[in-house]
């Protein structure tokens, strides 16, 4: 593919991203430069600590938007939580996708993956996002944080990222929040 339709396409998918509807919470963007970016946001999940993190590593497939698969189905995705574990989609014997990789996991308050989502996958980056779980006082409700910090080499300027990446995952987690709270 030549430069100019890679910096199209690159610029398409960044405009395509900006335009999808933006979930309820927003995100905070920590940081964000030429080299990478990082944002944090948190939203309330119905019921008690455990039963948020059951659904959120059990069910993936029934709440991940089908939108933000690379094979259109999102019962396609699972997740792994082992040592090297994946947040993968598997369309096929032969066809996948590894979204994340699993690098830590804390039962019921924490999962820290590493690697890029979606088109970052193809840049020369990587990412650590973290997914906090904590419990009100009263046990009935948890906010489920996410952190994700973006770093490397990138031809463009991954400042032009940050927002994109942030809608995608707060809508994402909104989907989460939803299903939970049904």
């Amino acid at each position: 593919m030549s430069m100019k339709i890679a910096r199209i396409s690159y610029l398409a998918t960044v405009i395509a991203c900006l335009l999808l509807p933006t979930a309820t919470s927003k995100a905070e963007t920590l940081d964000s430069s030429a080299t990478g970016f990082t944002f944090a946001f948190s939203l309330p999940v119905d019921g008690h600590l455990k039963h948020v993190f059951e659904g959120l590593t059990e069910d993936i497939g029934a709440w991940w938007l089908a939108d933000h698969t690379w094979y259109g189905k999102s019962e396609n995705m699972t997740l792994q939580l082992r040592p090297g574990g994946c947040l993968c989609e598997i369309d096929s014997e032969s066809r996948f996708t590894e979204h994340l990789r699993v690098v830590k996991v804390e039962p019921y308050s924490l999962i820290r993956f590493t690697g890029g989502l979606g088109p970052l996958q193809g840049e020369g980056v990587t990412g650590v996002m973290d997914w906090s779980l904590k419990n009100s006082a009263d046990e009935q409700t948890t906010t489920l944080t996410v952190r994700y910090r973006v770093s490397g080499y990138s031809p463009n300027d991954l400042s032009a990222w940050a927002e994109a990446v942030e809608n995608v995952l707060l809508q994402q987690m909104t989907s989460f929040q939803t299903y939970m709270n049904q």
